[in-house]
């Protein structure tokens, strides 16, 4: 049997319109018409002979056969995507790339880079997010921090952290001043939350489960791509979110953030650091490393654990 290939540039189209569910945003990313990428889409379910996107006036969904495709299409241009970048800009020598979530690298890692770049004056960090787990370009990584089991074989991974996890609100929210509020009032809150991943049980399943609470009675919100995302809503008194313990110790400490209940729960899964097996000795990331532990024993939030 013969297979027709579809072009690259249909391809490229059907990616970005159900990465953004959305025909009028994948053509402002591609820099082309919304008719020239209904066009490429047509033409690639034309070639393949399935229909991958069902179409109504005001939304865009993956077809049973969508969902299957979307995966591999989607790795495999961001996959092109990168590498051309990576081409094009290529990186600079001597400098330490680290990868982690935008959550950590955001609310955890940024604000104590200052101390460590002042102190080590010669060593330069690029920092990389990612907002899935396991989606990173193990070219742009000389070191990683994940919350998710050791899943690559081309990497060394150690030990790094656990932590606890509990709602967190904006001050605004509660109807006290003394910050606290009835289990039974959770109900009447809008929950938001990011999906997990790995397998691992929901953040907020969790905590309800230990607060001995019922997920049926709850009114849940928008679930966002990842933590700083979520945590932008809760300042802004949106509803209510899970936050991890270490990533949200300066808001709570400001006043920006107030902890609605006494109640914490582990967080499901561990942190891990992942660094390259097959490596050339880098002084300075040793050095990077040795701070990086040297930061998280000295944060009470952080625990370490051993595998």
């Amino acid at each position: 049997m013969t297979t027709h290939m579809p072009t690259l540039v249909s391809l490229r189209a059907f990616e970005a319109v159900a990465r953004h569910k959305s025909f009028r945003k994948a053509a402002d990313e591609i820099c082309v018409t919304h008719a020239a990428v209904s066009h490429q889409v047509k033409a690639l379910e034309t070639t393949i002979g399935v229909k991958l996107l069902e179409r109504t006036s005001r939304s865009v969904e993956l077809t049973p056969a969508g969902e299957q495709y979307y995966p591999p299409v989607r790795e495999h241009i961001q996959g092109i995507i990168k590498a051309t970048r990576r081409i094009q800009t290529p990186e600079e020598p001597d400098v330490l790339l680290v990868q982690s979530y935008a959550s950590f690298n955001t609310m955890w890692l940024q604000p104590r880079l200052a101390d460590f770049l002042q102190d080590n004056p010669d060593t330069r960090v690029r920092i990389v997010s990612t907002f899935e787990d396991g989606d990173y370009d193990m070219h742009r990584f000389d070191v990683g921090v994940f919350n998710a089991p050791p899943f690559d074989k081309r990497f060394d991974y150690s030990p790094l952290f656990e932590t606890d996890i509990y709602p967190v609100c904006a001050p605004e929210a509660l109807k006290t001043a003394s910050g606290g509020m009835p289990l039974e009032e959770l109900k009447n809150y809008l929950l938001l939350s990011v999906p997990n991943t790995w397998n691992e049980p929901d953040d907020w399943d969790c905590w309800l489960d230990a607060a001995g609470l019922d997920r049926e009675t709850m009114k849940f919100g928008s679930v966002f791509d990842n933590y700083p995302l979520v945590r932008e809503a809760v300042l802004n008194n949106n509803g209510m979110s899970i936050s991890r313990a270490p990533f949200c110790t300066r808001d709570l400490e400001r006043g920006r953030l107030v902890r609605p209940f006494d109640i914490s729960v582990p967080e499901p899964g561990r942190w891990y650091l992942a660094t390259q097996k097959e490596r050339a000795p880098n002084p300075k990331l040793d050095t990077f490393i040795d701070w990086l532990f040297e930061q998280i024993e000295a944060d009470p939030a952080m625990r370490f654990f051993r595998a």
